[in-house]
């Protein structure tokens, strides 16, 4: 099950708890033979026993202190009341360990037991101390125990309801049950357990929240309104001390406006976290609300005990709605945002869904605590202790699974925003490179350009002049072939592409001239169809250079009558066959075809083009050279 079905599912848990928990804890479910005392004799007196000769009043149980005494709410810390509860042990009833089990006296008592003190619980003067949601079992010794007339006399101290912040700590003494140790025993674990054990647990557990949340909010800046949900839930634990604080030698009015002081608190933390969630802030309104938490202990020192309910009343009513209009604009603006992301509308009405279940039962338990603050009802379970921090935790839950889930998402982007830019950047070094060598090659051509014309115009003119003034035949054409050496080079250096058709009339030309010079009948076979491409300047020179050296080996070599040049085109590459009907290759070269006759830089300069060039021959058979270039 995953977090969010949890929380989605968790108003039936509850509810299914509280079904299981109530009827343990209902006085109407004890066993037959137990006695249930709703009847009492009343007293008033501070003194450590009953007084037997003050004024008795019979009073009904369980007995509400607001509901009947006369005097002065003031006085009843001054004036502590004894209650004598008289029973017989049923005649069924088999002897063995008994016990007195009180669900709720508010707030101290001590008991005695025919004459006997057995419990002295708390102060009986003021300033007296809170035990109001603690259980007593009182166990009543074997030896103690009569057949008739057994006493059992308590004493209680509290305080009225016009001095506190809720009716649920105001005087009261609740039902008292007989029966027998161990089963009351049970009975009186399971409501310690639910009412002080648990929630002791539960705001243990809260602690841990607001601590995690608290360094989520720390680690990460666009979390920050979890700190607001971490101070809402540590105030929530300060409040909770209530049910479970113990002895404090502090004046109970001074006590109430401490406690009531936590519920300003609670409503800033709650409001600033739920508006912060959705990114709304108002200055005006962080402005008043903690203006609130000075006016709330304020307007509960200037009223003084006498008026410290009614005022506290009117506070946790102006509360309460603000935290419910707080909740209701949290979900109206939660539910805009998802009608304004329809890309992610699975996800965010999920998430409304999750929100809403828990603030729904938020809302219901500010109710009840509004409720049970004004009613003075029998206390089984306080479920506001049991709710709250369940709520709360759910609250922390969500918000953590928010926060790994919006880090799953950034890290995700992350590695797509690595993954472009390492794409970025390979582009940027491809063009980078592109770049460089754009540039080496403007530089190269420059250079080239600056060699060529250095040739023609220097070395150019001086092999011309000797051409032109030179006496000897030899020295005359030595210099002419070095000349057209020299134009084919520069003709190279110079860069411009040669289109294949003019190339190939240049060496048909030459070789054909050649071969004819040397009594060599010479065959040449151009391209099918006519074509369009060029070749670089460079692969023209190459070309040249190979198609020269070739003939020239034929016509030093050979001794062949007949040479035939193929050319075309096919696939993409130019492919040059010259085949002659000479007496081939002699094998004393090691038996390799590159050795001499200039075939070794023949095929170094097809390499040079990402071409190739191949010989095949052998003594008698003549010699073909294949020379392939890619266009």
């Amino acid at each position: 099950m995953s977090i969010h079905s949890f929380l989605l599912r968790l108003p039936l848990l509850l509810g299914v708890a509280l079904l299981s928990l109530v009827p343990g804890l209902l006085p109407g479910q004890a066993q037959a033979q137990n006695l249930l005392l709703q009847q009492a004799l009343v007293a008033e007196g501070s003194e450590t026993q009953f007084p037997e000769q003050a004024a008795l009043s019979l009073q009904a149980l369980p007995h509400d202190w607001h509901q009947s005494r006369q005097e002065a709410p003031s006085q009843y810390a001054q004036h502590p009341l004894w209650y004598r509860l008289a029973f017989d042990l049923p005649t069924a009833q088999a002897p063995g360990a008994m016990a007195a089990y009180i669900a709720q006296a508010c707030s101290n008592v001590r008991v005695r037991f025919n004459g006997i003190s057995l419990l002295a619980q708390g102060r009986m003067v003021d300033p007296i101390t809170d035990h109001c949601y603690e259980p007593l079992l009182v166990p009543l010794p074997t030896e103690l125990l009569r057949t008739q007339g057994n006493l059992l006399d308590v004493q209680l101290a509290g305080y009225a309801r016009q001095q506190l912040n809720s009716s649920q700590r105001s005087a009261r003494l609740s039902v008292v049950e007989i029966g027998p140790l161990e089963q009351l025993s049970q009975r009186h674990a399971r409501a310690s357990f639910w009412r002080q054990g648990l929630p002791k647990a539960l705001n243990a557990m809260l602690v841990m929240m607001a601590v995690t949340t608290g360094v989520l909010a720390i680690l990460y800046r666009r979390e920050r309104h979890l700190l607001f949900l971490s101070g809402l839930m540590l105030a929530w634990v300060l409040l909770s001390t209530r049910f479970w604080i113990g002895s404090l030698p502090l004046p109970r009015h001074w006590l109430e406006i401490g406690l009531s002081t936590c519920l300003p608190l609670i409503t800033l933390f709650a409001l600033q976290f739920l508006l912060l969630e959705m990114g709304w802030r108002n200055g005006r309104l962080n402005a008043l609300l903690l203006a609130q938490c000075a006016l709330v202990p304020l307007s509960l020192m200037a009223v003084g005990p006498a008026l410290h309910f009614i005022v506290a009343s009117m506070w946790t009513t102006l509360l309460a709605a603000e935290l419910m209009a707080g909740m209701g604009f949290h979900l109206w603006l939660r539910w805009q945002a998802v009608l304004a992301r329809p890309l992610d509308a699975s996800v965010q009405r999920r998430d409304f869904a999750v929100v809403c279940t828990l603030l729904a039962l938020a809302i219901a338990a500010v109710l009840l605590e509004l409720l049970l603050s004004q009613l003075q009802a029998p206390l089984i379970v306080p479920m506001t202790p049991l709710a709250v921090p369940l709520l709360m935790m759910g609250l922390g839950l969500h918000a953590t699974v928010c926060v790994a889930r919006a880090r799953k998402v950034a890290e995700h982007k992350h590695v797509q925003l690595e993954q472009r830019m390492a794409e970025k950047l390979a582009e940027i070094e491809r063009s980078y490179a592109q770049m460089a060598e754009q540039k080496l090659e403007q530089v190269t051509e420059r250079e080239r350009k600056r060699i060529a014309a250095d040739l023609h115009d220097d070395l150019g003119a001086k092999l011309l002049t000797i051409v032109h003034t030179s006496e000897s035949d030899r020295i005359s054409t030595l210099a002419r072939e070095a000349l057209e050496e020299m134009r084919l080079s520069v003709r190279g250096l110079t860069g411009k592409p040669v289109h294949l058709l003019d190339a190939l009339g240049d060496w048909r030309a030459e070789l054909v001239s050649r071969l004819g010079q040397a009594n060599i009948n010479a065959e040449w076979k151009s391209p099918a169809e006519d074509v369009e491409h060029t070749l670089p300047a460079r692969a023209y020179v190459q070309t040249t250079r190979i198609l020269r050296e070739s003939v020239s080996n034929i016509i030093k070599h050979s001794g062949a009558t007949h040479c035939t040049v193929s050319c075309n085109v096919q696939g993409g590459d130019f492919q040059v066959i010259i085949q002659d009907n000479g007496q081939g290759i002699p094998m004393e070269l090691d038996g390799r075809l590159d050795k001499g006759h200039g075939m070794a830089s023949m095929k170094a300069r097809a390499k040079q083009m990402q071409g190739q060039c191949l010989v095949e021959s052998g003594a008698g058979m003549g010699t073909i050279i294949r020379l392939t270039i890619p266009l």
